[in-house]
């Protein structure tokens, strides 16, 4: 039996977007990120871990390269919005950006 799951429309922060901009001659990870966004688009919450639960803030791991995608997802509006992506790094460097990205969703709401 086949859930009833509408495509979710992919809004771009800021930083993703100069980010992505960046990766012009970085086809190998230019797909990858490619890849990460067609299963953010097609399964919303089901694309990554949930790290956020009040903020709905959700992260795609890959392992090689070791790359981090965050973003968060509007039920509502059937709508995911892409943050950011980072090489995986440290632990320390991945709570520093969840918490950048924390600051400027409630900024957001404010």
């Amino acid at each position: 039996m086949e859930e009833d799951r509408a495509n979710y429309k992919l809004i771009f922060d800021e930083v993703i977007l100069k980010q992505l901009k960046k990766l012009e001659k970085d086809f190998h990870t230019k797909e990858i990120i490619s890849k990460i966004l067609d299963k953010i688009e097609e399964l919303g919450p089901y694309a990554g871990k949930l790290i956020d639960s009040r903020l709905y803030l959700f992260e795609v791991k890959r392992k090689k390269p070791p790359i981090r995608l965050y973003y968060k997802i509007v039920e509502e509006k059937k709508e995911a919005y892409v943050f950011e992506y980072e090489m995986k790094t440290s632990t320390k460097k991945q709570i520093e950006t969840i918490n950048k990205i924390r600051f400027k969703d409630e900024s957001l709401k404010s």
